[in-house]
């Protein structure tokens, strides 16, 4: 009954990951779990009404790759505000320090302000964390105040 050999453009592949991503009712006979797949044309026609859209996939996907890129970001971020700190503690030529230190506040204040529109997982929250803390103990030994 393969329904969607009747669809244009709707391969193996495809199929396999609307049911993956978006929830596409298919059925495996018992016998046969890894073999062909079906679906009755109520249960699609139901999905097509009810189920997201590709325009929704899109949007998850793109919202997905959006957050992991600014998480991905900010980390980066922290670690150069990090070696900036590092060396204003560095050195002794005062303007050198004052301009690091700058630099450094500069990308702390960025960081705190732009981490509230992520969603970070455990791990990630908890590297830039440790990062953060670090770079605001760095900038109080530099004699900046929060």
């Amino acid at each position: 009954m393969e329904r969607h050999r009747e669809v244009p453009r709707a391969g193996d592949r495809t199929v396999q990951r609307y049911e993956r991503e978006m929830g596409l009712p298919i059925r495996r006979p018992v016998a046969h779990p890894l073999g062909g797949v079906f679906a009755t044309k109520a249960e699609l026609d139901d999905w097509v009404a009810a189920g997201p859209t590709r325009v929704d996939l899109v949007a998850k996907r793109l919202h997905g790759r959006t957050n992991k890129i600014g998480a991905d970001f900010l980390q980066a971020d922290s670690e150069i505000a990090l070696t900036f700190s590092g060396i204003a503690l560095q050195t002794s030529d005062r303007e050198m320090r004052k301009r690091r230190t700058q630099i450094a506040r500069k990308a702390y204040e960025t960081i705190m302000r732009l981490r509230e529109k992520i969603n970070f997982n455990e791990a990630e929250r908890d590297r830039l964390d440790a990062n953060l803390q670090r770079l605001k103990s760095e900038l109080q030994k530099l004699g900046e105040s929060f």
